[in-house]
Parts: C-alpha cells; structure tokens; sequence
C-alpha cells in the first residue's frame, strides 16, 4: 500500500510535469531565440526631436552622470532636451542640473501626489502647456547612464515607426554582491530571453524599469502621463498591447544602472514589484480578455498577458507539492518502519536539488549568453550563480506577503554608485 501510494505520486507528479512544459513551451521557443543575434534597426532617415525626463528627488549623488552621457551623445544636440524633476528649490540636483545645456529644472508643485507617475504627469502636461513640440519623450532614472549612441541607436527603432522602444539594459556594480548581481541578471533575463524574441514575432515587449521612449501621439491622446501604478512600467506595458500599440527592443541601445546590494532593499523593491504587478493585473484583466477576444490584432501577445505567471505558478507548484509529498510520505514510511521510505526520501532529495540547480544553471547560461555586456569577475559570477536560486525563491514569501499587505508605498532607493562613462566599440 505504502509503495503504492508512491507510485500513484510519481505518476500525477509526471502528468503535471507534461503540463507545466505545455504551458511554459511558448517562453521555451523565447529562451532558444534569445541565444541568437539582437534584430538590428536600419539606419533612419531623419534624426527626430527628443525630451529627456529624469525624476531626480534627492538624487545630488549621481544625476551628473547621467547629464554628463547625454551631453556626450552621438546625436544633435539641437534637437535633445532634457528636465530634471525635483520636488524643492533647495534639492542640490537643481544647481548640478543648471550647468548643463539644453537642461531645465522642474519643480514639482502637486507633492500630495507622490510616485514617479505623477511627477512625470506634472512635467509632461507642463510641457504641452507650453506648447513645446518634440517626436517622443524618454524616460530615466538618476542613476542612469547612457552609452553615446543610445539615443542615435534609439532614433533607428522611432524612424521604423515604434512608437514605443526600450533599450538594453545593464548594471553599474555587477561586483558589488551576489544581491546586486542576481538582480541585473532578472533584467537579463526579462530582455534577452523574452523581448528579443518579442520584438521579432510580436508587436510587444515587456517594459521594466526605465531606459524606454514613448511616443508624443500617445501622450497627447491620453492628455498626459497617465501610468500612476506602483509598476507604471508594467502598466505601460499592458495598456501598448491592449491598444496594439508598436513596441519593440533594441539591443543595440545600451544604458546602465544601479542595483540594491542590501537585502532589505532589495526585498522591499520587489515587494512593490509584485504588489503592483497585481494590482495592475487585476485593473487590466477585463479589458485585456476583451480586447482578446474581439479584436485579431497581435493576439499571441495578448493571450500571453492573459496566461500571466501561471505556467511558471504551474511549474513551481508541481515542484514543491512533490517534495511536501515525498517528504510526509517519508517521515510516515519512517514511522511505521516500511522500508521504502529511504526510497521516497532520495525522490524528496533529488527533487529538491533539481529545483536548485535548475536555477544555478539558468543564471550560468544567462552569464554566457551576455558575457559580452557583463562586467563580473570570476569568481563573483560563480557566487551569483549559487546563490540565483536563493535570490530566485525569496519571489514567493514576497509574494505572500503581498497578499496579506493591503498598502505598499514607493520607498527612495539610495543610488550612490559611479562609474566611467561606458565607450561604445
């Protein structure tokens, strides 16, 4: 009976494994085209006038950086602005801000509202107002910095006619930690094993974070920046696929920033992540599936948005209701003295350490497939490697943290790390 039991386990544990690979085949196809070269834009005809938007609130410690990179763009200055958003006169970002040309200090007036979507609404309604014209407006974060021919390689992807576009990104301190490294290897993996394969098959990518354009059309129809949500990157996200706008990914536009070395940091980030990963999943969902539904447009996109995390969920789930099987099953086999429980143990131990290394040789072939762009010592891409799965794993006591935190507000991040300005080959 008890060998039984096992069998009939391993049996179910199997049908859900077949499961899960059925779910997951679609991002599978997305990791094999990601090994492959980046799609190149074609060289645009017209340089196009742009806006820089940077929130900057506090930001002293590194926004020269990021002003110093766009000063020493390979592209017309003539046809480049750039705002710094603060939210005080006295915020020592303002008077680095004023030395560099073509650059305007915006001081928030609305601080009731708080939240980068705000502050990037007050500044672009304030430059309709104005009546100020430009092709698409870019947006950063201070700790940014730009490679010179970011906005030139950005312009190709506008000139095709992306209205939205989102470049490559990559860290500042791949050697400040096994935190710090795991966390720029998750934009890795967002980027070049799903928005290289999107920009080729699909009219969409996944926006994370910043480094991205989005076209004036878009804003002047929505009458502003209209993204308030604690992930305004993902929210984004959802509302370009819905309303088949054309969005893609450019390899080839490559910028930097920094990543949390701290664990708490770290784990308070991606709280807010995962909070506002399902607050706007839950805000998009229906007109999601209606748009789905009625309309033909970029469907595969649509239907993956709608699919979510569910066949990771899937994946994930099937793994550890395995091990709690084998692991109770076990320790009952131990109890009655069957001595096949020594069996069932090993299945526990040897799903377990498929589990780990899965991801210790996910962030290995991760590593190898950036290796031009990762700037890692050895032996620290050998501790983030070991350590990815920890890094990995820590999503679901987040997640269920999330569940039970009704409110999660948007905490500043110290960016303090500098770097020199990268040379493009």
């Amino acid at each position: 009976m008890y060998q039984q039991i096992f069998h009939i386990g391993n049996i179910v544990f199997y049908i859900l494994l077949a499961i899960s690979f059925v779910l997951l085949l679609q991002k599978i196809i997305y990791h094999i085209v990601g090994l492959f070269p980046a799609k190149k834009f074609k060289d645009a005809k017209t340089n196009h006038k742009y806006v820089i938007l940077i929130p900057a609130r506090n930001e002293s410690k590194v926004i020269e950086q990021l002003l110093i990179s766009i000063e020493e763009q390979n592209y017309d200055h003539e046809l480049i602005k750039t705002y710094v958003i603060v939210e005080r006169e006295d915020d020592p970002t303002c008077e680095i801000a004023k030395r560099y040309k073509n650059t305007e200090v915006f001081i928030r007036k609305h601080l009731e509202n708080k939240g980068k979507g705000y502050a990037l609404d007050e500044v672009v309604t304030h430059i309709f107002t104005t009546g100020e014209n430009y092709d698409a407006f870019f947006i950063f974060d201070a700790d940014n910095v730009l490679d010179k021919n970011y906005i030139k390689e950005m312009n190709k992807a506008f000139d095709e006619g992306y209205e939205i576009a989102l470049g490559y990104r990559n860290s500042k301190n791949w050697n400040d930690g096994w935190i710090a490294g795991a966390s720029a290897l998750t934009f890795s993996m967002i980027n070049t094993f799903q928005n290289k394969c999107r920009s080729r098959f699909t009219k969409n990518v996944i926006i994370s974070g910043t480094g991205f354009y989005i076209s004036s059309k878009i804003l002047k129809k929505l009458g502003g920046w209209k993204f308030f949500e604690l992930t305004e990157d993902y929210e984004l996200s959802l509302y370009a696929t819905i309303n088949n706008v054309k969005a893609t990914y450019n390899e080839y536009a490559e910028f930097y920033d920094e990543q949390p070395t701290k664990l708490k940091v770290s784990w308070n980030q991606r709280l807010r992540w995962v909070k506002g990963f399902s607050n706007v999943t839950k805000k998009y969902k229906k007109k999601l599936l209606k748009s789905f539904k009625i309309d033909k447009n970029n469907r595969l996109c649509k239907f993956e948005y709608i699919m979510s995390i569910l066949p990771v969920v899937c994946l994930l789930a099937t793994s550890f209701i395995y091990m709690a099987f084998t692991l109770i099953l076990g320790i009952v086999g131990s109890i009655i003295g069957d001595p096949n429980c020594v069996s069932v143990y090993i299945a526990c131990i040897i799903a377990t350490l498929v589990i780990y290394f899965f991801f210790v040789v996910y962030a290995l072939i991760m590593i190898l497939a950036e290796r031009k762009h990762i700037n890692m010592k050895f032996w620290n891409k050998v501790v983030c490697c070991f350590m990815f799965p920890i890094y990995m794993l820590l999503y679901i006591p987040i997640y269920i943290q999330s569940i039970f935190k009704k409110t999660v507000e948007w905490k500043p991040i110290e960016h303090k790390v500098k770097m020199e300005h990268p040379k493009s080959n």
